[in-house]
Formats: structure tokens, sequence, C-alpha cells
């Protein structure tokens, strides 16, 4: 929604409340990122991960930030892992849609585009719901905001939108 600051002070505020709210501290996290205030991310999703260690998406979100601030060494480890983690929940649970869609994104994050487009399809084909299909779209969106000229997220983020029209 664009209000920023407002979030950070109610991340703040939750976080105030209780010091080891993993889930707060993530998306204090990413409010950072989308502010492209990077170290201030890096370190919300540090702690994150050092909480709730078992979280896809919080590597993911870390990979970004160190994307942003051109570690890819560290941005393709914290990428692996996602992928790791989100493939052993594709592996027990292949109708988890929402899953499905991270690993898409987690993928497409890396460059490896034919698994990405994959996963895309194989979440449509499924009959992912559009409140799934939504939520990637905003995920493509953040992406964008982060990587505006990816072509592939792009593409992506438009066959989704299609998808939604349908």
């Amino acid at each position: 929604m664009k209000r920023d600051e407002e979030a950070l002070k109610d991340f703040n505020q939750a976080i105030e409340l209780d010091s080891k709210y993993a889930w707060a501290i993530a998306r204090r996290g990413e409010t950072y990122g989308l502010m492209k205030r990077y170290q201030e991310a890096l370190a919300d999703f540090d702690q994150a991960i050092e909480l709730d260690s078992n979280k896809d998406w919080g590597y993911y979100d870390r990979a970004l930030a160190y994307q942003a601030l051109n570690q890819p060494d560290n941005a393709k480890a914290d990428l692996d892992r996602a992928i790791q983690l989100a493939q052993q929940q594709y592996d027990e649970n292949s109708e988890n849609h929402g899953n499905t869609f991270n690993l898409a994104l987690y993928h497409l994050a890396t460059g490896t585009i034919k698994q990405s487009w994959h996963f895309y399809s194989d979440a449509l084909k499924r009959g992912a719901p559009a409140d799934h299909i939504q939520a990637a779209v905003r995920d493509l969106e953040d992406f964008l905001s982060l990587f505006p000229g990816h072509e592939w997220a792009a593409k992506a983020k438009a066959t989704l939108e299609k998808r939604l029209e349908t």
C-alpha cells in the first residue's frame, strides 16, 4: 500500500511487545527492503532466520537484500536454501499453491527461468485459486520494485494477471 513509515511503526510496536516475533521482524525487514534500506533489512532478516530457520521465505528475503547490496555469493547461498526448503514442502504436498508460487519465484530470482516457468505453470494447471495468484502477483510486484528491468519477472506477472482476468 506504499505506507512504509506507518508499517514500520506498527512492526516496531509488535516487536516491542514480543522481541522474538519472527514474523513481525521479517515483515519489518521486507519494509526496509522496499524502502531500499538494505542494511537494516539484512539485520532483520538475520534475526528472523535465527529465530525460525525453517522458513524458506526468510532466506529469499535476505537473498534479495544481498543482491541489492551486490553480494551475489551470499544471495545465491540463501536462494539455494530457500529452494531446498520449498522443494521439500512441494515434494510433500504439491497442492500447496502458495508454496509452488514461492518456488517459482525463487527460481526466477536465481535465473533458472525454465524451472520458474515450470512451477508457475504447475500452480496454474493445478487450479490455484485467485487469492493465491493475486499474492504471487504482489510478490512479483515487490521483486520488480527492487529489479525493475527484470524481463522474466514482468512476463510472469503479466501471465498471472491474464489468468486472473479469465
